[in-house]
């Protein structure tokens, strides 16, 4: 990084750059004005009223943050009453330890602002508003005030670099600012005329949506192409322009916030399929890595999309980059299983669904929407059930299909439960009309609708699940232990669980040095898995959420540990676990039970589940020997191993380099262990920063040497 992201990146990381909301005070008699007028009048008065954050080492600006006074931005969701009125009911707070409120992320469409500008956007407005009466017709042009209004605020920051400039010495810092307030004379009225004002575009309009940049590598790539033609840019120019975006993006989260280390709270792509079905991985995605990577910091997180056309040189690339990179930013995706889920199982068109990001710790989501569901599930409590509450039902059960199809039933009757509230929690929140997002979301100024109500037709819903590898084992020591081999009656299971293993210890150590569990790549493992995951496939496929969006599966648990808290008011399962212990989360295996190595491990995963049910907010954490990726020859193995499991089907991996000796000794002495990094669950932080549960969660992964 050149001299003057060195300073800039200073300021950031001590929080001086950051845009303290500013109070804004109202006219009183605003309480009388109609919904849409009062709302979209105070945002605007509020707009208008924040501070440009300039200095002397600025080449953009433009970002603010809204406080709970007005309506704000769709992710944060500052002043949406419908939203936190249900959030103080069932935010984090499950009911009948089955169904909770969670997080729900969303990422703007840039191309339109990069494409037809404000200009364009309000043109479209007022066609709208040519079209609708009533509601819509208040909603839209309530939108059209704001729009304008980010029209001034660009007029407000470029007076205030221009008088700021006339105070900085340093001719090349003073023709910088000089330039950025030329420049936002232009944008975002207008479309950008070169790469710097595309990048600053981006960086202007975050503020209405500051969540995920989306397809960065995309959307960008014609501008840095055209200029790098033209002689006009150079690439440390364009890595200079990037590094900026990205400082912005880390301090749009208070740098004494904990959420300040996690990359989860801005997530973006690049990579993946071409709407003309070629590998999207160009010179300019490399750079992006690079420029992210120079920088010491942890947000944003990236995602490289790998597909089958990918030349191995360009994953090893990524791959080398992601193993050198101290802060964990960079994950990884399969865009063959993910394309081919959207457009056979969701049904979206091919050119829409190449379209896709991943936001916040994994979530899918498309450029102009939001994802799409609210509720985080706990899909072991029917195991629970089964054993603690129906013993009767499955105690004489014949067969394992006799007791699978119990099994069944008790699940999908959860699963309608999920969805039930999930469809619940989004008709609350669909009473927040949103006006500083939708100017960017998909079939908002077309069909006169916040996104909060379905505007866009390219979403995905994903539940999040908590527990499916707890309920996959349990099912496998079912079919193992009574049914295969005999081991043990299914009275004696029953009463060995209800007991929570007390008097039962031999057969539960037992269970633990034989159970055929997931991870293993054995012929039964795999078979359990995938019928578990074909059942949820056939119960869902032909269901939509609220708005008639497809309905997919995840399993992270984000930054709050509810596969901990379901556990804990949870009793012992026939997979060994006790009363009160955790329930899984992802798709991976923890506990050592993965016995066979990483390539059995990987194999079992890219085989679980063939339908792509699974292709909603996913991950998969890998924890690996340092040693296999510090030796390049081990390296180069590794890297091969991963690839072929994408070809097999794995949905999505993440890594982790360190022992579980350093992870002890870290719990032990955490001031000796500061700048250990880990991943958790679709994101990244310093170890000794997590809580003591989700300490012990990744201690527990099953660290691979071979």
């Amino acid at each position: 990084m050149n001299d003057r992201i060195k300073h800039l990146l200073e300021l950031t990381l001590n929080g001086e750059t950051y845009a303290h909301p500013i109070p804004t005070k109202f006219d009183r008699e605003d309480v009388f004005l109609p919904k849409f007028e009062r709302e979209s009048k105070q945002l605007c008065e509020y707009i208008l009223n924040q501070k440009p954050i300039i200095n002397k080492y600025s080449l953009m600006t433009g970002f603010f943050n809204t406080d709970n006074s007005v309506v704000g931005d769709m992710f944060r969701r500052k002043g949406h009453k419908g939203w936190q009125s249900i959030s103080r009911e069932f935010y984090c707070q499950p009911l009948n330890n089955l169904v909770t409120l969670e997080w729900q992320h969303a990422t703007a469409d840039y191309t339109k602002a990069l494409t037809i500008g404000m200009n364009g956007i309000l043109k479209e407005v007022d066609e709208s508003i040519e079209k609708f009466e009533g509601e819509k017709k208040e909603y839209l042009i309530a939108l059209k005030k704001v729009g304008e209004t980010l029209i001034d605020w660009a007029r407000i920051c470029s007076k205030a670099t221009r008088e700021f400039a006339k105070t900085v010495q340093e001719e090349e810092y003073r023709q910088n600012l000089e330039r950025l307030a030329n420049s936002l004379q232009r944008i975002p009225e207008n479309p950008p005329q070169n790469f710097y004002e595309a990048v600053l575009t981006v960086y202007f309009w975050f503020a209405t949506d500051p969540d995920s940049l989306g397809t960065l590598d995309r959307y960008l790539a014609p501008f840095y192409f055209a200029d790098i033609e033209k002689g006009v840019l150079t690439k440390e120019e364009a890595t200079e322009f990037l590094q900026e975006l990205f400082l912005m993006v880390q301090i749009a989260t208070p740098h004494n916030d904990a959420r300040f280390t996690r990359g989860g709270e801005s997530h973006f792509c690049v990579g993946g399929y071409t709407e003309n079905g070629e590998d999207g991985f160009s010179e300019f995605s490399k750079l992006i890595i690079e420029a992210l990577l120079d920088l010491p910091t942890w947000i944003p997180q990236v995602t490289f999309r790998w597909t089958k056309k990918t030349g191995r040189e360009n994953f090893y690339w990524v791959m080398d980059k992601e193993r050198k990179d101290p802060n964990k930013r960079i994950a990884f995706q399969n865009d063959d299983k993910r394309i081919k889920c959207y457009t056979e199982y969701c049904g979206f068109k091919y050119e829409d669904a190449v379209k896709y990001t991943t936001l916040g710790c994994n979530e899918p989501s498309f450029a102009g929407g939001p994802a799409g569901a609210t509720t985080k599930g706990n899909i072991a409590k029917c195991i629970e059930t089964l054993f603690h509450t129906k013993t009767d039902t499955i105690e004489n059960t014949k067969t394992f299909d006799d007791f699978y199809k119990l099994f069944e039933q008790e699940m999908t009757s959860d699963l309608a439960t999920i969805i039930a509230y999930d469809r619940k929690f989004i008709s609350k929140r669909a009473e927040d009309f949103n006006y500083l997002s939708a100017l960017l979301f998909k079939g908002c100024v077309e069909k006169g609708l916040s996104p909060t109500q379905g505007a866009s037709d390219t979403v995905v819903s994903s539940p999040i699940l908590m527990g499916a590898t707890t309920a996959i084992d349990s099912l496998i020591i079912v079919k193992q232990f009574v049914y295969d081999e005999k081991i043990v009656s299914m009275s004696t299971l029953i009463d060995a669980v209800k007991n929570n293993w007390e008097g039962y210890e031999e057969l539960l150590l037992l269970i633990k040095k034989k159970g055929d569990f997931f991870g293993n790549d054995t012929p039964r493992s795999n078979e359990i898995a995938q019928r578990f995951y074909a059942s949820i496939y056939h119960f869902l496929k032909d269901k939509k959420n609220l708005f008639g969006y497809p309905i997919l599966i995840g399993d992270l648990f984000g930054y709050n540990q509810h596969h901990v808290w379901y556990g804990a008011n949870m009793l012992a399962t026939p997979d060994g676990r006790k009363s009160g212990d955790s329930v899984s989360f992802g798709l991976q295996q923890t506990l050592g039970r993965d016995r066979d190595g990483l390539t059995s491990y990987l194999l079992s995963i890219a085989k679980a589940d063939p339908n792509g049910i699974c292709c909603g907010s996913t991950v998969t954490n890998v924890t690996i020997d340092e040693q296999l990726v510090k030796n390049d020859d081990n390296f180069d193995k590794l890297v091969s191993l991963f690839e072929t499991y994408f070809m097999l089907g794995g949905v999505h991996f993440q890594l982790t380099y360190v022992s579980k000796e350093d992870l002890l000794k870290a719990k032990e002495t955490p001031d000796k262990y500061k700048n250990l990094r880990v991943r958790v669950s679709g994101f990244s932080d310093y170890f000794v920063r997590l809580n003591s549960d989700i300490q012990d969660g990744i201690i527990d992964r099953t660290q691979h040497s071979k």
